[in-house]
C-alpha cells in the first residue's frame, strides 16, 4: 500500500490554472466591451443630432401623459378608502385645474 497520489488532485486554488486566466481575460473583454459601448452610445447622442432624440427619449418615457396622472391619482386615492363616482369626478375636476394652473 503505496498510500495516496497526490500528484492527481485538483489544485485547491485557481490561481494560476488555465480556467483562472480563462475568466480573467473574459472579464477584461466584457469591460472594455461595455466602456466602448458607453462611449460610443453617448458621444453619438451628444455630437451627432443627439440633442432631438433626447429630447423624443425624454418625451417618451420620462413625461407623464394626463391618462397616466389620472390613474396614479385614481389608485392612490382608491387604496386608502373607496370612494364613490362623485368624489372621483371631483378629484378629476380638481387635477385638471391644478395642472392648468402650471
Amino acid at each position: 500500500m503505496g498510500g495516496v497520489d497526490t500528484s492527481k488532485r485538483k489544485p485547491r486554488q485557481t490561481k494560476g490554472t488555465v480556467i483562472n486566466r480563462t475568466r480573467n481575460r473574459f472579464a477584461w473583454v466584457v469591460l472594455a466591451v461595455g466602456t466602448a459601448s458607453f462611449a460610443v452610445y453617448y458621444s453619438i447622442l451628444n455630437y451627432a443630432g443627439g440633442e432631438r432624440l433626447q429630447e423624443r427619449i425624454h418625451k417618451d418615457f420620462f413625461e407623464k401623459t394626463d391618462e397616466e396622472i389620472d390613474r396614479k391619482n385614481l389608485m392612490r386615492f382608491s387604496l386608502l378608502a373607496p370612494h364613490r363616482g362623485d368624489t372621483i369626478r371631483q378629484l378629476l375636476e380638481e387635477e385638471k385645474i391644478d395642472r392648468s394652473r402650471k
